[in-house]
């Protein structure tokens, strides 16, 4: 009923691309029927007369999910944004958190090595290290500084990843030695396996 009148509505309004962020909160259902469902309903976009073009993005997982459904994964171009290069990416990323200051009003004053720690917290991950960027800045907002610092990421982190100040990347000096996501990548590939089943069984 409801996905009837969203193809009305964007048939309506003369719709022809439709991005869902974060998609796989929408596509991992409760259960396996309602992923099922769901796929089945973003499919049936794709057909009729006034076709949709589905962008998808979000995280690993919703790859993952959409190669469980041998239509979908066929139907579907998956793009995987290359990780950020230790060498290769740091101008760019400084780039990039220069003008965001320059956006809010911020100087900055990062040292040597901000660049490649902030690859290294984000898991060599683009959306992560401009996620530490924002709450950097933001940190940088409430404490009313005009200089955005190491400092900073280093709140940054804490907010988004974890409290020990031993594994702080931007605090300590050996930042390479930190060990990142062990136990999470361990949940993720056994909560990965666990959908597998479940899609397989519908």
């Amino acid at each position: 009923m409801v996905w009837r009148a969203v193809r009305h509505r964007l048939a309506l309004l003369g719709i022809v691309v439709l991005w869902l962020d974060e998609a796989q909160d929408l596509v991992l259902g409760d259960s396996a029927m309602e992923t099922e469902k769901t796929l089945r309903m973003i499919k049936s976009l794709m057909k009729g007369d006034h076709p949709v073009v589905p962008i998808l993005s979000g995280t690993e997982r919703l790859g993952e999910v959409i190669g469980y459904d041998p239509q979908v994964s066929r139907r579907f171009t998956k793009i995987r944004p290359s990780d950020l290069e230790f060498g290769a990416d740091e101008g760019s990323l400084l780039g990039l958190i220069d003008a965001y200051c320059d956006e809010v009003g911020l100087g900055a004053d990062l040292g040597d090595d901000l660049a490649a720690r902030l690859i290294h917290a984000s898991r060599r991950r683009f959306g992560r290290a401009v996620v530490l960027i924002l709450h950097a800045i933001e940190s940088a907002l409430m404490d009313g500084d005009e200089i955005l610092t190491i400092d900073h990421f280093a709140v940054a982190w804490v907010k988004e990843d974890r409290n020990d100040p031993d594994s702080n990347v931007f605090l300590v000096s050996d930042w390479l030695s930190v060990e990142l996501d062990q136990q999470a990548e361990e949940y993720e590939e056994a909560r990965t396996k666990r959908q597998k089943k479940k899609l397989e069984r519908v």
